[in-house]
Parts: structure tokens; C-alpha cells; sequence
């Protein structure tokens, strides 16, 4: 199980997500040892789930990117804490949570929250290293006139950053468009439903990137939304 302290760390975190983005996150706990708090598919997981966040938001665009940016937060904030987090939006089965959703809201994913297992079961590495084989490379994730070779290091670390994160079904629908010194954040797809969620997610990748080389800020919402950055441009 979880320790105590460690998921009303989280269950704080979420309460800051929910009164920053109006967005309506909630934590699950499993009831007791050995039973999950969600049910998902045995070919992707292995062992209890013990507690996960339903993503909880508007059934719309710009609530769809809110999931994305700040169910990316969680995550990256459960990792510090020594949680393995992930992902999960079409292979858990919905009837087995029973969180609180309001006339107009849906649930747009799940992450799972535990203890990653010090050695994967083959099944999982083989799903995994198939699932990898259509990642895109870093310089397709590129819109501009500059080679990617060439790009400010913080423009660099930002698109490994998405490259490296979650998407639905892998698909990797963002591309960085960078001119000038200047970055937006647009979809090279829409075809899916997940894909304002994607947006979102790399959006935030980019960010935590980007703030480790020094460069804080943050991006305009919707699909061309730039980057806005809150220090001098360290190039």
C-alpha cells in the first residue's frame, strides 16, 4: 500500500489542480491489500493499483488540454514523491471507479498510482518495445527554418521532453514551431479524441524541460498557443 502521508501529499496537490484550473480531479484509494483501486488490463499492468486520480473535467477542448497540462503535473509531482505513475484512458474498465462527475463533465483518463515492480514481466516489455517502434524522430517534432542542431538548448531539452512523454495510443500529435526565438505549441492532427489531452501533456513536457535549462514559462492555451516566457531569453 501506499504510505499515508505520501497520498495526502497528493490528495493536497490535487486540491491546488482543481481550485487553479477548475478542473475536478479525485483521488481513489484502494479499500484494502491486494484489491486495485481501479481494474485494468492484465497485458499492461501487473499487480494491485493501489490508489489512481480520475481526470475529471468539461467535455470540451480547452478542459480536454487542461486534463493534459495538469494530469501531467500529477504525474511528474507522484514520480518526485517515488510513485510510478501511468496513463491510462482506454484500457481500464470505467465501471470498476465510481468517481463524482457533474451534468456536462467526463471522465477523460485515469492515472494509476503505486510502486513500480524491480523487474518487469517480459509480457510488459515486449507490449512496451512495440508500442516505442512509431516514435517519431526529435526533428520531425520541428517546424521551422533553424536545423534542429541549431535550436537554443531549451528548445532542444523541451522537444525531447514531449518526445519522451505520454500520448494517447502513442500518436505524438504535437509539433514545436520555433522562429525568431519564439515557440508555439501546435497539432499536426485531430482526428482522435484524446488529442487536446496530448497537447496538453506535451505542452507541460516542454515547460519542465525548458525550466530545467533555466528558461520558466508557460504556454498560451489552444492549438498554436506560444510560449511565454516569464525570464529573459537565455540563449
Amino acid at each position: 500500500m501506499i504510505d499515508g502521508e505520501v497520498l495526502e501529499n497528493i490528495r493536497r496537490h490535487i486540491e491546488v489542480i482543481n481550485d487553479t484550473s477548475g478542473l475536478n480531479f479525485q483521488l481513489l484509494c484502494a479499500g484494502e491489500p491486494g484489491i486495485s483501486a481501479v481494474k485494468v488490463a492484465k497485458t499492461m499492468f501487473s499487480g494491485p493499483i493501489y490508489a489512481c486520480a480520475a481526470l475529471v473535467g468539461r467535455n470540451d477542448n480547452l478542459s480536454a488540454e487542461k486534463v493534459g497540462m495538469y494530469g501531467e503535473s500529477l504525474v511528474l509531482y507522484a514520480t518526485k514523491l517515488g510513485l510510478g505513475t501511468c496513463w491510462v484512458a482506454g484500457t481500464y474498465d470505467a465501471n470498476s471507479i465510481s468517481p463524482k462527475v457533474e451534468e456536462g463533465e467526463k471522465v477523460w483518463s485515469v492515472i494509476t498510482l503505486g510502486y513500480a515492480t524491480e523487474k518487469t514481466p517480459l509480457r510488459q516489455k515486449m507490449i512496451r518495445a512495440g508500442i516505442r517502434k512509431s516514435d517519431r524522430r526529435l526533428e520531425q517534432f520541428l517546424e521551422s527554418e533553424t536545423a534542429y542542431e541549431e535550436l537554443p538548448a531549451w528548445v532542444q531539452k523541451g522537444i525531447e521532453a514531449i518526445l519522451l512523454g505520454p500520448s494517447a495510443v502513442n500518436r505524438q500529435p504535437v509539433n514545436i514551431v520555433y522562429s525568431d526565438g519564439n515557440v508555439c505549441a501546435r497539432l499536426r492532427r485531430t482526428d482522435y479524441e484524446l488529442v487536446y489531452v496530448d497537447l496538453g501533456i506535451a505542452k507541460k513536457q516542454f515547460m519542465a524541460a525548458a525550466c530545467d535549462q533555466g528558461v520558466d514559462g508557460t504556454f498560451e492555451w489552444g492549438d498554436g498557443g506560444r510560449f511565454i516566457q516569464l525570464v529573459g531569453n537565455l540563449e
